[in-house]
């Protein structure tokens, strides 16, 4: 018998070379019954542009609406590909929070996130998505390593 999940979120960032390899873990574990939701995330960020210059706000919010369109489109390709009849969806904010919170909106079951394998170093500079989802994830967690997509000859 092999290992399947009912509710699994494929957590996955589309400028990411694991993508792929996550969106066909999540696929893989994912019962024949079960849903598949693939989720990326669009964290506001603002450019260094005075707020009270003219226009500024608005060119983030066109900015960002236009990664979020950008990213839509790109996770709906990805998901042709691995599985067609998965739910996806772009979040606005950390990936970590959003993907802990939409496991717990949808009763997920696995969570299927990447990770580079970081020195501790980086670690402490740019901070750990996969280890922040390990520690706000309601349910089970698959982390798909670079040393696995490698092994994998992906």
């Amino acid at each position: 018998m092999a290992l399947e999940f009912n509710k699994v979120i494929a957590v996955i960032d589309i400028d990411d070379h694991l993508a792929p390899m996550i969106m066909k873990t999540a696929a893989a574990l994912t019962a024949s019954s079960g849903e598949l939701h693939a989720i990326d995330s669009n964290p506001f960020i603002t450019t260094f542009e005075s707020p009270y210059a003219a226009g500024a706000i608005e060119a983030d919010a066109k900015a960002h609406q236009a990664d979020a369109d950008r990213r839509l489109e790109a996770m709906e390709a990805l998901t042709a590909t691995h599985s067609p009849a998965a739910t996806v969806a772009v979040l606005d904010g950390d990936p970590s929070r959003d993907a802990a919170s939409y496991a717990k909106k949808i009763d997920a079951d696995l969570i299927v996130i990447g990770s580079h394998q970081k020195t501790w170093w980086k670690r402490l500079l740019l901070g750990s998505e996969s280890s922040d989802m390990l520690r706000e994830a309601p349910c089970a967690v698959f982390v798909v390593t670079e040393a696995y997509t490698k092994r994998l000859g992906a």
